[in-house]
């Protein structure tokens, strides 16, 4: 059942309690207001793992949505990412009025106001937070989609929250599609580490040997020095990329075929 069905003040407000809930307590994993099948979408959602926290799960109702949870997932100073977070009624209605904008309702009703969300709160490593908004370019620049942001943008002023606003425009990016390819390929199970030490020299000094060679070929050849195979050495060099253990051109597709030189690859200091 979607949360829009026979929707009333008192059933909003357990699932917002919930919400809050799991942000206030440590011990209770992260619960979205919105999550991937309450949301009717004829675009991609996706649900993908949480970058840190084993068995949870990122609700993303979006490509935009999951292009910028990779993004910041790849940002060393993001310690923690809260997706489809809610703004109290509380706050919102009162907003609303101030701003002279009419509150969103739920189809159908006059009086159910809609408990509006943030697409993504991000914590600092310092602390701070920062709210992301993301949105189409087209879509950014309509009247009502503006009344709605400049709601939680008064909310993330009272609370303290940096206000970021961010659209298709700024995510559709050759480096968004890169990080979607090595998302997976994140983190290595523990009993692999000493022997992607091993393969990552190997090669480093395969690369030094010629950087113009094809990106797969020297895989190849550093695969069998380490003594794995073709796939686990592809893996370990996707690993090196997303932990910046090697660098790279992000404006590049990633295309094993094209020389190492052609993808700017070198290793990181």
């Amino acid at each position: 059942m979607k949360k829009t069905a026979r929707m009333t003040f008192e059933r909003q407000q357990r699932w917002f309690d919930a919400h809050r809930r799991s942000i206030e307590h440590d011990e209770i994993i992260y619960e979205p207001f919105w999550r991937v099948e309450d949301v009717r979408s004829s675009g991609i959602k996706t649900k993908i793992a949480h970058f840190s926290t084993p068995h949870r799960v990122m609700h993303l109702l979006s490509q935009n949505e999951l292009w910028m949870y990779l993004s910041l997932v790849h940002m060393r100073y993001v310690v923690e990412i809260y997706e489809q977070y809610a703004i109290p009624l509380d706050f919102s209605i009162p907003i609303a009025k101030q701003l002279g904008v009419k509150h969103p309702v739920y189809v159908g009703s006059k009086q159910v106001p809609i408990v509006q969300t943030i697409d993504f709160v991000s914590i600092l490593v310092d602390g701070s937070r920062v709210a992301h908004l993301v949105k189409q370019e087209s879509d950014s620049l309509r009247e009502r989609t503006m009344e709605k942001l400049a709601i939680q943008q008064a909310y993330c002023e009272l609370e303290h929250i940096d206000y970021q606003l961010v659209t298709s425009t700024d995510l559709r990016t050759v480096k968004s599609e890169n990080l979607e390819a090595l998302f997976r390929h994140r983190q290595i199970p523990p009993f692999l580490h000493s022997l992607f030490e091993i393969w990552l020299t190997n090669f480093i000094g395969c690369l030094s040997d010629d950087r113009h060679c094809r990106t797969s070929d020297i895989i190849d050849i550093s695969s069998g020095i380490s003594g794995i195979n073709f796939s686990q050495a592809v893996s370990f060099f996707y690993h090196a990329l997303w932990c910046e253990r090697l660098s790279m051109n992000w404006t590049q597709r990633l295309k094993l075929e094209l020389a190492a030189s052609d993808l700017g690859i070198y290793p990181c200091n």
